[in-house]
């Protein structure tokens, strides 16, 4: 495929592949824990997985659709990044504030047996 062809496309892949990231994000480690993540991790972590996904493709397309030894470094390196946002995403959920209903005193019931017989 000539690059005249090739970057354009390879662009709209990055930008559909951050929002494909973020939508498995939220869906699979819970928009909750996304919300409270800051918003270095969720950058970098985004833009390193749109990236790598971009240059399998890219590798992949130039080596005319040969998968070599690069292509499965940077499969790796996805993988990899996959899991430090999947650890991260549990740090946050371990972390998260506890809920306002949980800082309220336990009601107290009682109960009394009672026998007719």
């Amino acid at each position: 495929m000539r690059n005249s062809v090739l970057r354009p496309l390879l662009i709209l892949e990055f930008l559909i592949a951050i929002e494909a990231i973020f939508t498995l994000w939220s869906q699979v480690g819970g928009q909750y824990h996304l919300d409270l993540m800051y918003w270095p991790w969720k950058f970098g972590l985004s833009i390193g997985a749109a990236a790598l996904i971009v240059a399998f493709t890219a590798r992949v397309a130039l080596d005319d659709g040969a998968i070599t030894r690069r292509s499965w470094l940077l499969v790796s390196l996805l993988m990899g990044v996959v899991l430090v946002a999947g650890v991260v995403t549990y740090y946050y959920h371990l972390n998260e504030p506890a809920d306002q209903d949980d800082l309220d005193e336990p009601s107290r019931f009682s109960a009394a047996l009672r026998s007719d017989g």
